[in-house]
Parts: structure tokens; sequence; C-alpha cells
């Protein structure tokens, strides 16, 4: 006797983007080239890598740096503290503000001083 085959899965609705055209974008995950997307989007294809990078919940603040270690800009979610950079796993301290000093340390010649002033 036959078994009935299950129905096909109903495809999921297509994204239609916003009528306005806004925009958003995210650093990629996989080559870390600056990615545009259309608000709306939960996932972004990189054309030059082919990775799929995740889109933050709709209203999370991000906050860019860029690394003390190799200058790759890095994203993240405002109010972290530290942002470890995936390329070359430098930790870079996540200050609020646009001016953040490192200062220089008595007796303390071989630690490194740096400032940053966007």
């Amino acid at each position: 006797m036959p078994v009935p085959l299950a129905p096909y899965p109903t495809p999921p609705a297509p994204y239609t983007p916003p009528a306005n055209g806004a925009q958003s974008q995210l650093v990629c995950s996989g080559c870390r080239n600056l990615l545009l997307y259309p608000v709306g989007a939960t996932s972004v294809c990189c054309a030059v890598c082919n990775a799929v990078t995740a889109v933050p919940p709709p209203g999370t603040e991000m906050a860019q740096l860029v690394c003390g270690g190799c200058h790759t800009l890095l994203m993240y979610i405002r109010g972290a503290t530290s942002v470890q950079c995936s390329c070359c796993h430098t930790v870079n301290l996540a200050l609020e503000g646009c001016t953040r000093q490192l200062w220089e340390l008595q007796d303390a010649a071989d630690v490194p001083i740096w400032s940053t002033i966007c």
C-alpha cells in the first residue's frame, strides 16, 4: 500500500525592501568589508566572499572603532567595554565618546601609549 507524501512546505514570503529605500550597514563576518543592506533584512550575503552575516535585531545601537592592532574597522553593540578583533585578536577598549586616551603611567617606560580622536 503506498504511503501518502507530505505536502511541500509553503515557501517564505519574498523579501520586499522598504518603499523609501532606507539602508543600513554592517561589517562582513568573513572579509570585514562594509556591507550596505536594506532595512528589514535579517541577513546579508557578501558579494566578495559569499559569507552570510546576521543582521542585529531592530533597535540595536551599533558603534564603530578602528582596531589598534591591524587598523580594521570593527562594529560592536554600543555599551560594550572592549572589542576583540576577529582578524588579529587584539582586545580594543571601547570607551564612549569621541576622545579616548590611555594616559602615560609613571615608571612604565615599556607600556605603549596611544590616543584616538574621532
